[in-house]
């Protein structure tokens, strides 16, 4: 797990408001997620590309980004990090 390791954290670094803003339009353009917006975990899975190959890689990636990921949208005023039910 170390190149995942890795990546995230060059990720986690990158993941500025503007950056986080620029990735979710991306992925809208593609399609919201069932329920309308953008999961967390593909999101996740975009970021990381083919070093998550199932639901354990982009889980630990997730928790480890998801700090990051809510900083950064609490910066932008038309997003915000919804916690499911």
């Amino acid at each position: 797990m170390s190149a995942l390791h890795d990546r995230v954290s060059e990720i986690r670094a990158e993941l500025t408001p503007e950056r986080v803003e620029e990735l979710i339009h991306e992925l809208l353009r593609q399609g919201e997620d069932v329920g309308g917006g953008i999961n967390a975990i593909r999101l996740v899975r975009h970021l990381l590309g083919d070093l998550v190959t199932g639901d354990v890689e982009a889980t630990w990636a997730y928790e480890r980004l998801k700090p990051t990921l809510e900083h950064a949208l609490d910066q932008i005023p038309s997003l915000y990090f919804f916690y499911g039910d």
